[in-house]
């Protein structure tokens, strides 16, 4: 099993929506710490990462903006689950619309048609990114509602 299917598998969830996994230490090859943060910094999509090797004292620490990248993310969904962000009727579609076109990269028209789907939803994702969303919209003086889809 290679290093990311076994951080898959062993990712154990911890406070506020960070993973913690074991993997090999580069240094000294022996078993080192790595946790994943993700969320909501300031209105702004965060994720971090620190690599702690108890060993041999090799540490990093980095971190990102924007959604994750594939695989941290498929490991979020495994361990919080799935969730959506369903809207009802806006209380200002102008609002609504700015806040999902700046937060989701979607052009005018996408949005809009995203707003306006029948099912109301208009996120499917982590619970890091559905909460995200969900203050964004709040603010813009909407009243979204998060749900858990599946856990896994």
């Amino acid at each position: 099993m290679n290093e990311n299917a076994r951080a898959a598998v062993d990712a154990q969830p911890c406070a506020h929506g960070t993973l913690r996994h074991e993997r090999t230490c580069p240094a000294c090859s022996r078993e080192a710490s790595v946790t994943l943060g993700y969320g909501d910094v300031y209105g702004a999509l965060r994720s971090w990462e620190s690599f702690d090797c108890r060993h041999c004292g090799m540490k990093w620490e980095s971190d990102d903006s924007g959604f994750l990248q594939p695989e941290p993310r498929a490991r979020m969904l495994a361990a919080y689950g799935t969730w959506t962000v369903r809207m009802g009727r806006a209380q200002s579609a102008f609002n609504a619309v700015k806040v999902l076109r700046n937060a989701l990269g979607l052009e005018l028209m996408e949005a809009y048609a995203l707003l306006k789907h029948e099912s109301g939803i208009v996120l499917t994702g982590t619970s890091q990114e559905c909460a995200w969303l969900k203050g964004l919209l709040e603010k813009a003086g909407e009243r979204p509602v998060m749900n858990l889809v599946t856990l896994a």
